[in-house]
């Protein structure tokens, strides 16, 4: 699609010519903006005068019916299916979906950007139950906020557990479920207010000399500390310059921070990160020169996953891989290698098609995050709650002597109520340990299980 500028003189001579089919897009004091196809450009004689081409031109005059949008003054659920969101629409739909459905939504605040913005999330649960003994999974999208599409995949979990909360009646009753969006709503600005050339680092302007001040800002997802600056590749850059610039150090970034902080506390025992657009799923490890633990349980449900997705991209069939290119500093490594985290990268089938397209885009990879619920509910599993002979939770080490690990990983219980809760997609034996300091360590030898049952631990002090 090409963005043409229209001057308000030449209104009615645009919409003649394209006989009224092509709408407006954003309209401004003296000009309107319309999106048209490249292949139509030459047949409707394309740019002319009072009919020009825009090159670096913001989102917003892209998007379809942003104004639309934003001017609404009511909101239904059914609303966050109509169109691409910028930080603003985020905002008011997270907020009004707490509002429309407080026994099963909460809006929170996860963190600040570098630029000082709140980075808004939305947790869904039954809230009428409480949340000790549950776990918890992330769905975040945008990290790099010019992949705007990948928005609508947190939104597609959001409206499908809302609108279908008697079928997801036990997943909320059970889980905690976290979608953050927008991880970088920075970029979100600069993507739909200032130019779609930037967009994908955070826009920090602490970095770079002047002469960089087109692309400030880090490479959100080059921050992670796993494994952080030892890959060789030209996708992970130490120039401030470069648009995979990955930071001065390792969570070096606010929204780096945020997402870190709500791991900790949350011990996500699933989650999908979403991105654009090479039509694949990323299995932990994805940096090269990493070895997943041996037994793997990271591919036995990322092939599930891609066996379930049917692409409309015609050029790439949709498959699991390691990766696409050699990154470092990734989410889902890094909550892979913290947490144990069934933690995926989907990367979606198209890059920011016109809004028509995305629903049956958005459809079509809908098994992901369904595949992903169905698995931590229904799947083998080992399900400890760990506390001391008082009943005190305990943040115990979970040694598995049946496993091996090559990057020294430690499994950790959650400290706030000593859950630890781990899928096991394949394996149906476990032989482990329980260890803390100043407690005899506790062995424990059997199959992992189906049912939604934690077997309480007791360590008793040496």
């Amino acid at each position: 699609m090409t963005l043409l500028k229209v001057d308000r003189n030449s209104r009615e001579e645009f919409l003649r010519i394209t006989d009224y089919r092509v709408p407006f897009t954003f309209e401004e004091r003296d000009s309107f903006y319309a999106a048209v196809p490249r292949s139509d450009l030459k047949s409707y004689g394309f740019p002319k005068q009072g009919i020009s081409q825009v090159y670096k031109y913001p989102f917003k005059y892209y998007s379809g019916n942003y104004q639309e949008l934003v001017n609404e003054t009511i909101f239904a659920l059914g609303d966050v299916t109509k169109g691409y969101k910028d930080n603003s629409l985020n905002f008011r739909y997270l907020y009004w979906i707490s509002k429309l459905f407080p026994r099963q939504a909460s809006f929170q605040v996860i963190g600040k950007s570098s630029r000082g913005a709140d980075i808004f999330a939305i947790l869904l649960t039954d809230h009428r139950t409480a949340d000790a003994g549950k776990v918890s999974v992330l769905f975040n999208c945008a990290h790099h906020s010019n992949e705007v599409i990948s928005v609508e995949h947190c939104y597609d979990v959001i409206y499908g557990v809302l609108s279908s909360k008697k079928e997801y009646s036990d997943a909320l009753s059970k889980l905690k479920i976290w979608i953050v969006p927008i991880v970088n709503p920075d970029g979100a600005n600069v993507f739909w207010n200032e130019t779609i050339a930037m967009g994908r680092k955070n826009g920090y302007p602490g970095y770079g000399s002047i002469l960089e001040k087109d692309n400030p800002g880090v490479d959100i997802n080059r921050n992670y500390p796993f494994f952080w600056g030892k890959t060789r590749s030209n996708q992970t850059s130490p120039l401030p310059s470069s648009v995979f610039y990955r930071g001065p150090r390792p969570g070096s970034e606010p929204e780096t921070v945020a997402m870190m902080a709500l791991a900790e506390k949350e011990r996500f025992v699933g989650s999908i990160s979403y991105h654009a657009y090479a039509n694949c799923i990323l299995v932990p490890y994805t940096i090269d020169d990493t070895r997943n633990p041996d037994p793997d349980l990271a591919w036995s449900l990322g092939n599930k996953i891609a066996a379930e997705i049917r692409s409309y991209n015609p050029d790439k069939a949709f498959r699991a891989r390691k990766n696409i290119y050699g990154v470092d500093g990734v989410d889902q490594d890094y909550f892979f290698f913290k947490y144990g985290t069934l933690a995926y990268l989907l990367e979606t089938s198209h890059s920011n098609p016109p809004y028509s397209d995305v629903p049956k885009i958005v459809e079509s990879m809908r098994p992901a995050w369904k595949l992903l619920l169905r698995e931590l509910l229904e799947g083998d599993k080992v399900f400890f709650r760990i506390a001391d002979e008082n009943g005190h939770p305990l943040d115990a080490n979970i040694v598995f002597e049946n496993q091996t690990y090559y990057h020294g990983e430690i499994r950790t219980a959650r400290p706030a109520d000593g859950i630890y809760f781990q899928s096991f997609p394949f394996l149906r034996k476990v032989k482990l340990r329980v260890e803390k300091t100043g407690y005899a360590p506790l062995y424990w030898e059997g199959p992992t299980w189906k049912s939604w049952k934690a077997v309480d631990l007791v360590l008793k002090k040496e």
